[in-house]
């Protein structure tokens, strides 16, 4: 080999190993033992394992030992290629054909050493097919899927509003300030309006309901265990005392003091 070709070899040797290419835009050197090979139909694993889309590749390899080439320098260049375009493959779905060849030419263009070897290659796809029935199913699937996500920031809205209203509902002091926020020009109707939630507020309560915090507060407040009843006192004291409602740590100071005469 004349020295001019050792001195280009090594030179494109330091290159792929640096990552750097000084071929201003041309072709990477090939090598002396360049070899081509393409095959059609190739099957590679979609994101959802079972499918499988068809694909065409070539691939161009060179051997850069500094031994004669193994006869199986292809079979190791495929075996480098396929895995390599595998792992693109996987993050795809079969409705994504088109996105998944323009990935995988973005994925091999460039040379890389196949595992330990001394081979290298690099690689395009010229093509990305699909069977269209299983397309059409995955697309079928992935439409059920917006639609069921769709459907459920729906419903977790719907709950919310729900949540929210029986709150306002409950509470006739905040049902009638938003009531009246949207009916500023009406001010001779808030009394009646207030009344109107307070009796609301008498009919709703009776009805059966999941128990709610503040109920769980109110039960632990009576709760005939002195220990539980002392210790949750303490605690809303506290929380009230921390949010400038000395008023409602005053009533409860009030409230335990009465129930613990009554003992």
């Amino acid at each position: 080999m004349p020295v001019s070709q050792w001195k280009r070899l090594l030179l494109h040797r330091w290159e792929v190993r640096e990552g750097v290419s000084s071929s201003n835009g041309e072709d990477s050197f090939e090598g002396p033992c360049s070899d081509r090979s393409s095959t059609d139909g190739l099957s590679l694993p979609s994101a959802d394992e079972p499918l499988h889309f068809d694909v065409s590749l070539s691939l161009e390899a060179y051997w850069g030992g500094n031994v004669p080439a193994p006869s199986a320098l292809m079979d190791i260049a495929w075996a480098g290629l396929i895995h390599r375009a595998a792992e693109v493959s996987r993050q795809h779905a079969l409705t994504a054909t088109e996105r998944l060849r323009v990935e995988l030419n973005a994925a091999l263009v460039v040379w890389w050493r196949v595992g330990g070897t001394n081979v290298y290659v690099r690689g395009q796809c010229s093509s990305v097919d699909a069977d269209a029935e299983l397309v059409a199913a995955v697309a079928a699937r992935e439409e059920a899927t917006r639609r069921h996500v769709a459907l459920s920031w729906q419903n977790q809205q719907r709950s919310n509003q729900e949540e929210r209203m029986c709150s306002v509902l409950l509470d006739p002091l905040r049902a009638t300030a938003s009531w009246f926020l949207d009916n500023q020009d009406k001010p001779e109707q808030v009394v009646a309006v207030a009344q109107q939630f307070h009796e609301l507020r008498e009919v709703m309560s009776t009805a059966t309901r999941s128990e709610s915090v503040g109920q769980l507060v109110d039960k632990l407040l009576v709760a005939t265990d002195e220990t539980v009843h002392l210790r949750v006192i303490s605690t809303l004291r506290k929380v009230f005392i921390n949010y400038n409602r000395e008023d409602l740590a005053a009533r409860l100071d009030e409230r335990g003091t009465g129930e613990t005469s009554d003992h």
